[in-house]
């Protein structure tokens, strides 16, 4: 079976490396500097202090050696890429191939109607399987957080089972079956966790300030992040409530960390060893570290997360006062304007993946969407 993984980064690497180990895979990465990488790389799980060596691979970037043959096609790029390297695959992918999307928030399956129409399937794992980091680009991957499970589901919903049963030979981990794919959409992954305690850590920043030190994420979490969050995943839940689509598979903050109230959440990220070394964007200056908005964590998350977070809201006829406030806080961070406070689209809406901007613009038209 031929596999191509999309991206170079983190969580592609990480996929190389354990996918290629079974010579029934050909495995191929898809990558912007290819000859970075070697025939194998070194892959280290940093809690079993484990270090293994990959199966050989190839690695190209050339959009058609990668997805001309590919029977599945891993894509762990950035929600931002994804509208051009969906344009770009179309005319050589194979009309029963498998096109994953890792994670699969982002509003990537709007983009994918032709594709679908083709007859090629569709999608979307809730949660990446691991913590991934790169050691050297190319040449050595780290990954940690190992998940005992993973959830999917796909476009059309007949072909999860099999999806499912072919990621589990590829992952050797368990893998469950979501209702349907927009259940692994809504995750309580980074739109949220990303934006909640950035908010609270800037939301008097100015750009006459700096900071004495690196912010680190998650030492620096505090029962405030965690009440802004966990008001986030209660509008989250709601929004699920009144779809007409089963979303009982999405669950909240409080739920997945098992940490029923704000005070127990702030101790349970405090507690998780993967954590510890993440960061806070931030860019070191002679005055001081300043906050990078352009970093993926507001690139992705804001437009490509909370965004579309925010359109089903209004779609369903939901106020959302913390993400209103998340989103009002990164307009005067930025200058991006997604939401008027009317509830009509600003003037940056179309850097967003909303589904009303691909006419899905009812409850019932996302409905049909997903349940094919």
């Amino acid at each position: 079976m031929n596999i191509t993984i999309l991206g170079g980064g983190n969580i592609g690497m990480c996929l190389v490396g354990e996918i290629s180990r079974y010579k029934k895979y050909d495995v191929t990465i898809f990558a912007s500097h290819p000859e970075q990488f070697g025939k194998t790389i070194q892959v280290t799980d940093d809690e079993k202090e484990i270090t293994y060596t990959s199966g050989e691979f190839k690695a190209t970037d050339n959009i058609e050696t990668a997805i001309s043959g590919a029977d599945v096609i891993l894509c762990t790029l950035p929600a931002f890429l994804r509208q051009d390297i969906i344009k770009k695959m179309t005319p050589y992918i194979k009309s029963d191939a498998f096109l994953g999307f890792f994670p699969g928030y982002g509003g990537a399956e709007f983009f994918c109607s032709e594709l679908i129409e083709k007859g090629v399937t569709v999608f979307a794992l809730q949660k990446v399987p691991y913590v991934a980091r790169t050691k050297e680009r190319g040449k050595h991957a780290g990954l940690m957080s190992k998940k005992h499970n993973i959830l999917v589901s796909s476009i059309p919903r007949s072909n999860s089972q099999r999806v499912a049963s072919m990621l589990e030979d590829m992952l050797l981990m368990k893998v469950d079956v979501l209702d349907n794919y927009m259940s692994a959409t809504l995750l309580p992954g980074n739109p949220l966790l990303h934006t909640s305690g950035s908010y609270v850590y800037l939301k008097d920043y100015t750009p006459d300030k700096s900071f004495e030190a690196q912010i680190y994420y998650y030492q620096s979490w505090d029962d405030e992040c965690s009440d802004v969050i966990c008001s986030f995943s209660n509008e989250m839940r709601e929004i699920c409530n009144r779809l007409p689509i089963d979303l009982s598979g999405v669950q909240t903050i409080q739920e997945y960390y098992e940490s029923p109230t704000p005070e127990a959440l702030t101790k349970k990220f405090h507690s998780i060893p993967s954590f510890y070394p993440l960061t806070l964007p931030m860019i070191k200056t002679d005055k001081g570290f300043l906050p990078d908005f352009s970093s993926r964590f507001y690139t992705e998350d804001i437009p490509f997360g909370v965004c579309i977070i925010k359109a089903l809201a209004l779609m369903v006829k939901l106020e959302t006062p913390t993400i209103d406030k998340i989103l009002d806080w990164y307009y005067r961070m930025t200058g991006k304007e997604y939401f008027l406070s009317d509830g009509s689209f600003g003037k940056d809406i179309n850097e967003t993946a909303i589904p009303q901007l691909f006419g899905i613009d009812t409850p019932e038209k996302i409905k049909n969407f997903y349940l094919r």
